[in-house]
């Protein structure tokens, strides 16, 4: 374990990145894309057991979240090479912000090997085996783009107002082994008796001809006592949802290298977002009396995923927001985003307008924020 360190100790790794200490007691490192702001806590000699490049464990414990990285997949570096599609043709230098879009195949979670691993890294399994495929009719290893015209990122979670009657609330206060209130509660014989008169007698007027089956136990008491029951109302948490996010660029060619150029980035685009005819691939279906694969009309293969990282140069921008690989949900392209169709003498439009939009694959957690990024260098 590290030796004995406050928290936000930090330390600059062999792989150059910074390292900053979470907690002594778990030896829980943060790996930051930025120098952190408190130059106070510098270690000048990192803990024997603290990590020092991306393929360290982390330590004794290390990070359950460290298996999602931020930043080009496979290593890539897109200001550098001409593998890439990319919009302008001059764009990337090394302080240009721009967006760098990968694709690769879709890793069905449920047939993806976990052996050995557990918790958080499992379910991220078939996300962090995401390998950037080369697609589209130039096979281009990615796509390069200005960064969007609306950019923003929302994480949105699913929480309910429920209501309990006394009764309800204190069984239910007695089933987390909070018996106290339980005795009080189910002695009110008055009130428990008053209750379910009123829901029978609601039964019974809801079978009268004309009343329709609409009155309900609160409509009865407030009729005639001028009272309901009390509600009890508490919001509980459901469900996190699935982050979404959509980009909008206005795309102009400068020449006719440029609109050639934009054609095959949103036809690039359209053929990751459009599943594939027949059940070939990774994965195929074999009938078990035959000992034969199952030919594949009666199938269609799923779309390929998205990797997109927000850039700063050759790196992840360290203030974005990034996001796990994602599937492509919508491309839609305008051939006139100003109102009126124009062209070029080749027919190329003059200007368009290219819109996409995105799902993450995978829930992002608590601990993937705090453990792997913070507020000193980006976040999921």
């Amino acid at each position: 374990m590290a030796q004995q360190l406050p928290a936000g100790s930090w330390y600059k790794g062999t792989d150059g990145f910074h390292y900053v200490l979470q907690d002594y007691g778990t030896n829980n490192w943060t790996k930051l894309n930025r120098q952190p702001r408190d130059a106070s806590k510098k270690l000048d000699t990192p803990p024997p057991d603290a990590p020092k490049s991306p393929t360290s464990n982390g330590g004794s414990s290390g990070s359950t979240a460290k298996a999602i990285s931020i930043g080009p997949a496979g290593g890539a570096n897109p200001t550098t090479g001409n593998t890439w599609l990319r919009y302008p043709n001059d764009m990337v230098a090394s302080d240009t912000d721009y967006v760098f879009f990968q694709f690769g195949k879709y890793n069905p979670p449920f047939t993806t090997d976990t052996g050995g691993l557990n918790g958080l890294n499992s379910y991220n399994k078939s996300s962090t085996d995401f390998k950037p495929i080369a697609i589209g009719s130039n096979k281009a290893l990615g796509i390069i783009l200005p960064m969007p015209q609306d950019i923003g990122t929302e994480l949105k979670g699913n929480w309910e107002a429920k209501s309990f009657s006394r009764v309800g609330k204190t069984a239910i206060a007695a089933l987390a082994g909070n018996l106290g209130g339980a005795a009080s509660a189910m002695g009110d014989v008055k009130g428990n008796i008053d209750a379910i008169l009123a829901a029978l007698k609601t039964a019974g007027l809801n079978k009268i001809p004309g009343v329709g089956g609409n009155v309900s136990m609160n409509d009865f008491t407030g009729s005639t006592q001028g009272i309901i029951l009390n509600p009890n109302a508490e919001t509980l948490y459901g469900s996190p949802d699935l982050r979404e996010i959509g980009m909008s660029f206005k795309l102009v060619p400068r020449d006719e290298a440029e609109s050639k150029r934009l054609y095959e980035i949103y036809q690039t685009f359209r053929s990751a977002a459009s599943p594939t005819f027949g059940a070939e691939g990774d994965y195929n279906f074999k009938d078990s009396s035959a000992n034969k694969k199952i030919e594949g009309e009666n199938f269609i293969r799923v779309p390929h995923l998205c990797q997109f990282t927000f850039m700063k140069g050759a790196k992840a921008h360290p203030y974005i927001i990034q996001y796990k690989p994602c599937a492509i949900t919508r491309v839609q392209v305008n051939y006139t985003p100003d109102g009126t169709y124009a062209t070029y003498d080749d027919g190329a439009p003059v200007a368009l307008e290219l819109q996409l939009g995105f799902q993450e694959t995978k829930l992002i957690y608590s601990t993937e924020i705090s453990n792997t990024f913070n507020d000193d260098g980006g976040s999921f």
